[in-house]
């Protein structure tokens, strides 16, 4: 049985989100944002990543 895989372009969005806010930070010169965007960047990547995994161990994708 195949899974959606529309999470997956849900999380790339929101990646690409933050990278927006990232730039806009960087923009401002506003240190705390941009380490809050880098953060929530690679907290998301990184869910991204590891739900992938648990797709292709169980034969969703």
């Amino acid at each position: 049985m195949k899974k959606s895989k529309a999470i997956f372009v849900l999380l790339a969005l929101i990646v690409t989100f933050f990278l927006l806010v990232f730039s806009f930070a960087l923009a401002e010169c506003s240190i705390l944002f941009m380490l809050l965007a880098v953060l929530l960047i690679v907290a998301t990547m990184g869910f991204g990543f590891t739900l992938k995994k648990k797709y292709r161990e169980n034969g969703w994708l």
